[in-house]
């Protein structure tokens, strides 16, 4: 009996070595296919797939609000602060980071705990200059709430109601554009709003709407400097706007209209024609004062969207190329193209403010399509994970491999980052919530 079971127990033995081995030795041969070069950055062999691509998700650092629940891992301590966190699950019309003043007043009583006391500390205020929050609107509501950019707190300060708003800008703390489709599915109106405090200790901001009477399909927006660019239907000028629509300057005529705009900063304005796999595209520039010619700086491309940095130096573009998207980094003054081993979207993307690194959404597989024609109109969608882009080598880093971070895969959208550098922001396409991340 007794040698009958200690071959029992050898033959176990020896099949779970076995069953060890196997699995190591399978391990090591899928890990093969990624390579590790310029002192961490990763690139893949398979040019339509990235890392990561079919990992399970693991990873529990991710926290979501209001009612739908992220995190699997219930051991996971009240101390870990998630980096990435699902700031609000419903639909959101826009969001923007803002910077106001916040007053700090101490409680603190040292040795003593008395009364008298404690009511003389709490004279004691401290004024913290700039600090970053985070604006956005309610899509179905048109509640505006704010999050303290270091925390989790949400906190609702306005009760304005206007629901189905498609588009919101945030200038500061208290002033912002509403742009919403009126129920011709064709108009679109534009107003104007103030955010005021009737009293000076109301948690709750009133509302004050003016319409703004903007002819546009779209607009671009710089919030520093508080201004609008469009290009008004059907005529083609192309106007500069205060934020309250009451001044006004034609900088540029055109019989096209169906321009897309971005007010890069206070001197540029990039125009780039609507994309399509099925038309060549073409960039200008402008200086908005209205006293200089438009700028050609680069076209002749199938699939060409673009996305130019901060400084106005360099821009990030999509092109098809033999019926695949190709994205790549045009430097302005060198007159010269970067390309770049992993394609994305650049509507995906958002450049640092020192104009040096862009992160960028980039699928975990690109198939092929007329892009962005397809992802325009839902025909397809992606599960996102987030790199950085070195803007002079071009090359890679990951920041977070979302894939592993959630159930459902997010395609990113409209992502948005802090003057600072500390956070993103993003939407997901599909849902339109909104996403925070802090690096």
């Amino acid at each position: 009996m007794k040698n009958t079971i200690k071959k029992i127990i050898f033959t176990l033995t020896i099949l779970i070595l076995g069953l060890g081995v196997y699995f190591g030795y399978s391990f090591f041969q899928k890990s093969k296919t990624l390579i590790k070069t310029n002192g961490g950055d990763v690139t893949n062999i398979d040019r339509n797939r990235t890392p990561f691509q079919t990992r399970v998700s693991t990873s529990t650092n991710v926290e979501t609000f209001a009612n739908e629940e992220v995190v699997e891992n219930p051991t996971e301590t009240a101390s870990e602060k998630p980096r990435l966190i699902q700031l609000w699950n419903e639909p959101v019309s826009g969001f923007d980071f803002v910077y106001k003043d916040i007053e700090v007043i101490s409680t603190s009583t040292n040795k003593s705990t008395s009364t008298k006391d404690i009511v003389k500390d709490i004279k004691n205020k401290k004024i913290l200059k700039n600090q970053e929050y985070i604006y956005f609107w309610d899509r179905k509501t048109g509640h505006i709430y704010e999050n303290i950019a270091s925390t989790t707190d949400i906190v609702k300060i306005s009760n304005y109601t206007s629901p189905g708003a498609e588009e919101v800008f945030f200038a500061d703390s208290s002033s912002l554009i509403i742009r919403t489709l009126a129920n011709d599915n064709e108009t679109i109106s534009t107003a104007y709003m103030k955010l005021i405090k009737e009293f000076s200790s109301s948690t709750i901001y009133k509302a004050e709407v003016k319409n703004i009477n903007i002819d546009a399909n779209n607009i671009s927006f710089l919030g520093s400097i508080k201004k609008i660019f469009y290009f008004i239907n059907k005529s083609g000028g192309g106007v500069v706007s205060n934020i309250d629509g009451v001044v006004r300057i034609n900088t540029i005529n055109t019989t096209i209209s169906e321009w897309l705009s971005q007010y890069v900063n206070k001197t540029v304005v990039a125009l780039t024609t609507k994309p399509s796999a099925y038309f060549k595209g073409y960039l200008f520039t402008l200086n908005p004062d209205g006293n200089s010619k438009n700028t050609y700086i680069l076209g002749e491309k199938y699939g060409f969207n673009t996305l130019m940095s901060p400084d106005g130096k360099k821009v990030i573009y999509n092109e098809i190329l033999n019926n695949t998207l190709e994205t790549f980094i045009y430097d302005i003054k060198a007159k010269n193209s970067t390309y770049l081993n992993q394609a994305t979207i650049v509507d995906k993307c958002v450049w640092g403010s020192d104009s040096k690194i862009i992160y960028c959404g980039i699928p975990q597989r690109l198939e092929q399509a007329p892009y962005p024609d397809a992802w325009y109109k839902n025909n397809i969608s992606f599960g996102d994970n987030i790199w950085s882009i070195d803007a002079e080598t071009g090359g890679f880093r990951l920041i977070v491999s979302l894939q592993d971070q959630v159930i459902v895969p997010i395609d990113i959208y409209k992502m948005n980052i802090s003057s600072t550098n500390k956070y993103l922001l993003f939407q997901d396409k599909e849902t339109l919530t909104l996403w925070k991340y802090d690096l």
